[in-house]
Parts: C-alpha cells; sequence; structure tokens
C-alpha cells in the first residue's frame, strides 16, 4: 500500500521539498498505529532513509543508510523482500518486508520497508511455559520462549553464512554462540542457566525464510513417565504372582475331595480368564491413551502453525483486495479532478482498515479465549456493506445478484464477525462462477419462528455427496493448489456457532451450491430499548 501511495511517489520524486517530508511522515506515524506495526520509513534509491514513522524519537532512522541490508537489494532487484535481524539503530530485532517503489514507466524511485515486532508471541509461548524456538536458514535462533537461548547456534556456521551474516549485518554486534550441542538421540542446551537439560526435539519447517520451528521436550520428563509405566507393570506382576501362589495352594489343599477339586478347577479357570481379560483391556486402554496424546500435540502443533500463516492470511485477503479498488478509484477521481467524490471512496477504504484491524484483534481467539461482544446488528445492513466491498469483483465478472430481503433483520451478534461470514461466503460463490458465461447468485433473507434465515445460491459447479461431507474441515479445500487454503468454512462455521447459530450447504437447484445460515432474532423494539 505505501508503495502505491501517490504521495509516497511524489516524495521520492521531489526530495527537496522539506514541507512535504514532514508531512509524509505524519502519515507514516498515522498508518503505523492504524496498522500495528512497528516502524514504517522510505528509502531512496541509494538506501538513503528520507522519512520515517520513528522521526521524532531517539534513534530515528532518518539519515541512516541501510543499502547493505538484504531486504533492500532484494527490493531492487526482485521487486520484495523480507528480512530478521537486529536493528543496527535501535539494536531491536524485527521482522522487516520491503516493497519496490516505482513510477508510471517503470523507473525506480526508492523502496517502502514495514518493520514489525515479533516479541509478543515470544511472550505467548513463554507464558505458556513451553519449551519452543525458531531458527533461520543459517540455524540460528531468531526467536525464543527463553530469552536466554536467542542468537544462539545449533550447529556451526559455514564461512559462506558466517560472510553473509556479517556483509548484512543480521545480528549487529551480537556474538554469536553454539546453544549446546547434538547427540545422536537427543540436543543437550548449556548456556549457563536453570534451563541447561537434554531434549528431544520435533522440527516443522516454514515456508518463508527456511524458517523451522522447534518444540523441544525435556529428556528428564520422559525418564519419569517411562518409571511410572514401570512401576506400574511390576506392581501388575507382584499382583499376578501372588495370585497364582494362592491358588496353587488351595489347589494341593483340595485334592482329596474330587467334587471340591472339580469346583476349585473352574474357579481357577475363570478367575484366569478374567485376569488375562482385564490385562487386555489395560494394554488397550494404554495404547488409546498415547494415541490421544500423539493426536493432542498434533493438533496443537496444527493451531500454531494456523496463528502464524493461515488464518491471517486468509481473513485479510479480501479487504486487502477492496482497498486496492478503492483505491484506484480515488486515484481515478483525482485524475478526472471529482474532488467531491474522494472523501467517501477514502472513508471506505478507513473502515476496511479499522475492520482488519478488528479481525487481527479477533485472531487471537486461537492462543486464547477472548469474549464476544454480541449487540443488536441489522444483518440487511451488513449484507449491503459486503456487496458494495465486492462490487467491482461482481462487475468485472458480470454477476447477476438477485436479492430477496427484508428492509430489516435484526439478530444479536457481532458485526465484524457477521461480515467476514458473508464476505466469505460471497467470496466463494464468485470463485465458483467466476468461469461461467452467465453467473448468477441468489440471495434470499427470511423470519422462521425465532430465528432469521440466510440463503446463498450460485449456479457455479456442483459437489458430490463426499465433498459436501468434507466443506467445513480444516485445509479442506476444492480449488486448485496454491488458490485456497481450505480455512474461510472451517472459520466460518465456528464463528456461527459460537454466535448461537447453524450453517448447512446442499446442492442448489440452479446446480452450484447453497449455503443456508441460521442465528437468533431479537425483535426492532428490544434493538431500541437496548
Amino acid at each position: 500500500m505505501l508503495a502505491k501511495q501517490p504521495r509516497v511517489q511524489n516524495l521520492l520524486t521531489d526530495m527537496e521539498n522539506h514541507e512535504h517530508i514532514e508531512r509524509i511522515q505524519d502519515f507514516l506515524v498515522s498508518a503505523r498505529d492504524a496498522s500495528g506495526a512497528d516502524t514504517l520509513y522510505l528509502l531512496d534509491t541509494e538506501g538513503l532513509t528520507l522519512a520515517s514513522s520513528n522521526y521524532l524519537e531517539e534513534g530515528s532512522f532518518v539519515g541512516n543508510n541501510y543499502a547493505y541490508r538484504p531486504y533492500y537489494l532484494d527490493a531492487v532487484n526482485h521487486g520484495r523482500g523480507e528480512f530478521f535481524a537486529i536493528g543496527t539503530t535501535t539494536g531491536l530485532p524485527g521482522y522487516f518486508l520491503s516493497q519496490r517503489v516505482v513510477n508510471a514507466a517503470g523507473r525506480l524511485l526508492g523502496v517502502a520497508v514495514v518493520k514489525v515486532d515479533l516479541e509478543p508471541l515470544q511472550a505467548d509461548w513463554t507464558l505458556a511455559a513451553e519449551h519452543v524456538l525458531v531458527i533461520d536458514a543459517n540455524q540460528v535462533v531468531v526467536l525464543s520462549s527463553h530469552p536466554g537461548w536467542k542468537y544462539k547456534m545449533l550447529a556451526e556456521l559455514s564461512e559462506e553464512q558466517a560472510l553473509w551474516i556479517q556483509q548484512g549485518r543480521q545480528f549487529f554486534d551480537v556474538e554469536l554462540q553454539p546453544l549446546g550441542r547434538e547427540y545422536d538421540s537427543h540436543y543437550r542446551v548449556s548456556v549457563g542457566d536453570e534451563r541447561d537439560a537434554d531434549y528431544v526435539m520435533a522440527e516443522y519447517p516454514l515456508t518463508r525464510l527456511g524458517w523451522t520451528i522447534v518444540y523441544m521436550v525435556p529428556v528428564q520428563s520422559l525418564y519419569k513417565v517411562s518409571a511410572l509405566v514401570t512401576s506400574l507393570v511390576l506392581v501388575l506382576y507382584v499382583l499376578l504372582l501372588m495370585g497364582g501362589l494362592w491358588l496353587r495352594e488351595r489347589s494341593r489343599r483340595t485334592q482329596a475331595a474330587l467334587v471340591a477339586e472339580k469346583a476349585l478347577r473352574e474357579a481357577n479357570d475363570t478367575l484366569e480368564f478374567q485376569v488375562q481379560e482385564r490385562t487386555a483391556e489395560l494394554n488397550a486402554r494404554s495404547l488409546e491413551l498415547q494415541n490421544a496424546q500423539r493426536e493432542l500435540v498434533q493438533a496443537g502443533k496444527l493451531a500454531a502453525l494456523g496463528t502464524l500463516s493461515a488464518g491471517i492470511a486468509h481473513e485479510l485477503n479480501q479487504p486487502i483486495t477492496a482497498i486496492r479498488t478503492y483505491t484506484a478509484t480515488a486515484k481515478k477521481l483525482l485524475d478526472t479532478e471529482r474532488y467531491a467524490s474522494v472523501a467517501p471512496t477514502l472513508d471506505k477504504v478507513f473502515t476496511l482498515i479499522d475492520r482488519m484491524s478488528q479481525i487481527i484483534t479477533q485472531m487471537k481467539v486461537f492462543v486464547r479465549e477472548s469474549p464476544q461482544q454480541l449487540q443488536p446488528v441489522n444483518w440487511v445492513d451488513r449484507l449491503h456493506f459486503v456487496l458494495d466491498m465486492l462490487s467491482a469483483r461482481i462487475d468485472t465478472q458480470a454477476v447477476e445478484v438477485v436479492l430477496r430481503l427484508p428492509n430489516e433483520a435484526w439478530i444479536r451478534a457481532d458485526a465484524t464477525r457477521i461480515e467476514q461470514i458473508l464476505l466469505n461466503l460471497l467470496s466463494n460463490a464468485l470463485d465458483a462462477t467466476a468461469t461461467l458465461g452467465h453467473a448468477k447468485i441468489e440471495i434470499q433473507l427470511w423470519r422462521q419462528d425465532e430465528h432469521w434465515i440466510l440463503s446463498l445460491a450460485d449456479n457455479g459447479e456442483h459437489f458430490d455427496e463426499a465433498q459436501i461431507d468434507r466443506l467445513f474441515d480444516p485445509f479442506y479445500s476444492t480449488k486448485a493448489a496454491g488458490e485456497g487454503m481450505g480455512l474461510g468454512l472451517f472459520i466460518c462455521y465456528g464463528l456461527i456457532q459460537d454466535m448461537g447459530g447453524h450453517i448447512r450447504v446442499e446442492r442448489a437447484h440452479m446446480g452450484g451450491a447453497a449455503f443456508e445460515v441460521k442465528l437468533p432474532a431479537i425483535d426492532s423494539l428490544k434493538c431500541e430499548i437496548s
């Protein structure tokens, strides 16, 4: 967004206008506060910082040259860049994202950079008492639940790796030391604090920057579990041995009487069968507990990966697309000197930015429980808002949208989550009808007893029964590889359940899919009182 801002391009074209630089820096401060980023700044073609959101703070980036940083070189040479490093000006670590800024003719004007603070993520790990770290492609710890483990090496650096780190000044003046030593079956941490111990490591590679998440389990805790199981087996063995001795003595005492001996043999057979049956049952339960433990651990790891990548990427994609459309519209209005229409368009952009901020705030639900803010919401208004957000795409695809709506449909819900649900369902319908000559989407809303029901149907390619049964599963998608992550309907299902509603899907009469969302209704009179 910064790279496409006309005011940013004007600054990098006319770098002598000091008043313009001050206005740009105030704009960067506002954008930083709205987005939650750590710092936003602009570099010229030589890597010199012209404007920064921290220009009034101690350790300002203004006037510093960052041409040696890999994120600057990647943006200039390839258009975009990503890099994790300790700031040479502030001494604080951060995740840097960069974008090349060009004019209409494609000439390089400079580079826009955003620095993101990842420290809150580590704080969550620390509160959870987990042993978690993230290593980069050079096996250096860049994030950790324990501060003493950061910027340590899991393995020795090659000369080429050390030279690359030195040239980019990735870790500033920090001297990289080994975290410990790797053995065949475990890794021994030795940094000189209370967490020095032997660990078993589980690694999960990430797609960005060659990073890897490492989850470490203390070997000592595994020994305790093993000792507990051994003790239990020993107790069972002693009990079985004592039972066998008791049966043998009892049998010897009753050998004189044939009837008693026969009865005792039958009792002995019955008892042995029960012991074997209960032993088999204990073994089966132990196996079930082990399988359940492995499934819980795997579920926790998938949830963490969803937090770092999938959820945010999916939910912010549509608002970002709408912001790009409104920004292009505002530029055309300025070019045609229709100034009176610019302000309403920019108001929509700011509204979407607020929605994105709320979505990011709600992503904390993947880490900890957060209370819902349910209030009276007019479902009809939210639907028109989302349709307006997607209007450019609807017009581009020439989709016929048929609406059968009442004037009002009041429900008790969260407005932002309602918009997320509608945005996901409409986006899926537009994707399903993207290749049709005559695309059609029907939307109906009606009252049924104590609920409002929304029906959204399209004439795209229909689903078979197997696909319908799995549509709400996480990471399941009917789209081609790379076009969907399979999280949209999964997130919708959870949001609707949280608000006391239901969602179901079936084949539409037009040939595509028909989704039906059912939410509790409230009367308009109650809305006015509340």
